[in-house]
C-alpha cells in the first residue's frame, strides 16, 4: 500500500557568500579528498587535513584528483579541481551578503547535513555494505514505493534505510519518479558525510520542467554550483526553473541565487532584474527584504 506523505520541505546546501568581518575568521578543512597543501609568502609547502586551520591569508594547493571543502564563519568554498588558490579570494564576498545561511534558512529548512548522528550511517559503512553485496543479485520488489516509502523514513530520521530506497528506486523506476529517487538519494549522501559523491549524483540529473521536485532540485544544485563559483552554471539550472516556475513555492530563493550567479558573471542589469523579481514576490519576508537591500 502507498503511503501518502506531505512533501519534503525544500533543501538547500547554505553556507556560501559570507565575508570575513573585520577581525580575523580561522579558514578550517571541513572535507578533503586528493592532497591538500598551504603556504604564507615564501614559507615551504605544509600539508592540511580535515579538521585543520589554515592562515587567514595564504596560498592553498589541491592535486592528486583532489576534491575539499574550506569554510570560514558561515561562508564556505568548494574547491572540484587541482590547482592553486588565493584564500582571500575565496573569502572575499561583500558584507550585504553576510547573512546569506540565515536569510535564505528562514524559508528553507537545510537537509543536507553531514553526518547525521541518528542516521546509523557512514560513508564506511556504505561502501562496505555495496561491497558485501557485489556478490548478490538484486530483484525489484514491484510492491515497494521507493519514492514516498524512503521519503517516509527520511522525515523519520532513518538516513540508512531513505537512502537504500531512493538508491533502488534510481535503479528501477521511471520517468519523475526515477529522476526524484535520484535527487533525494544526492540528499542523502550529503547528510551522511561524502558531499563528492552527493554532487556528482546531483549534477548528473536532468530533471524536466514538469518534476515536481525541480525547484528544490534548482536551489539546491544552484548553491553548488556558486559555492564552487562555477557561475555559468548555477545560472543555467537555475534559469531552466524560473523560466517554468518563475512564481513557484521555490522562486524566491531561485531569483535570489539567480543575482549571485549573474553577479559572478559581471551582469549587473540581470542581477538587479532578480532581486527585483525576488522582493516582487515578497519584501516582507526575509528573503525579500534580503533582496531589497542589495538593490539600494
Amino acid at each position: 500500500m502507498k503511503k501518502r506523505i506531505s512533501l519534503l520541505s525544500f533543501v538547500i546546501l547554505l553556507g556560501f557568500f559570507i565575508t570575513l568581518p573585520v577581525l580575523a575568521i580561522d579558514i578550517s578543512v571541513e572535507f578533503l579528498e586528493g592532497h591538500l597543501e598551504y603556504t604564507e609568502g615564501r614559507d615551504a609547502w605544509l600539508s592540511a587535513e580535515i579538521g585543520d586551520t589554515l592562515p587567514e591569508n595564504c596560498q592553498i594547493r589541491l592535486s592528486g584528483r583532489g576534491y575539499a571543502e574550506i569554510s570560514s564563519g558561515a561562508q564556505k568554498v568548494t574547491l572540484t579541481k587541482d590547482g592553486l588558490y588565493q584564500t582571500a579570494n575565496l573569502f572575499a564576498d561583500e558584507p550585504e551578503k553576510a547573512n546569506f545561511r540565515q536569510i535564505v534558512g528562514s524559508k528553507f529548512t537545510s537537509l543536507l547535513r553531514h553526518n547525521e548522528s541518528n542516521s546509523g550511517m557512514t560513508v564506511a559503512a556504505v561502501r562496505g555494505a555495496e561491497a558485501e553485496g557485489d556478490d548478490f543479485i538484486s530483484w525489484e520488489d514491484e510492491s515497494t514505493d521507493y519514492l514516498n516509502d524512503g521519503k517516509a523514513l527520511f522525515e523519520e530520521g532513518d538516513i540508512a534505510g531513505a537512502m537504500e530506497l531512493f538508491d533502488e528506486g534510481s535503479l528501477w523506476e521511471t520517468g519523475a519518479v526515477q529522476r526524484e529517487c535520484g535527487f533525494r538519494l544526492g540528499v542523502c549522501q550529503q547528510i551522511i558525510g561524502d558531499p563528492r559523491a552527493a554532487r556528482k549524483t546531483l549534477t548528473s540529473l536532468s530533471p524536466e520542467k514538469n518534476d515536481p521536485f525541480l525547484g528544490e532540485y534548482a536551489v539546491t544544485v544552484g548553491t553548488l554550483y556558486i559555492e564552487s563559483r562555477e557561475y555559468g552554471n548555477a545560472d543555467n539550472v537555475l534559469s531552466f526553473y524560473l523560466s517554468a516556475n518563475p512564481n513557484g513555492d521555490a522562486a524566491q530563493a531561485a531569483w535570489l541565487l539567480s543575482a549571485f550567479s549573474r553577479e559572478g558573471q559581471n551582469d549587473d542589469a540581470g542581477r538587479r532584474e532578480s532581486l527585483r523579481k525576488a522582493v516582487n514576490l515578497g519584501p516582507n519576508t526575509e528573503i525579500g527584504r534580503a533582496a531589497s537591500s542589495m538593490l539600494q
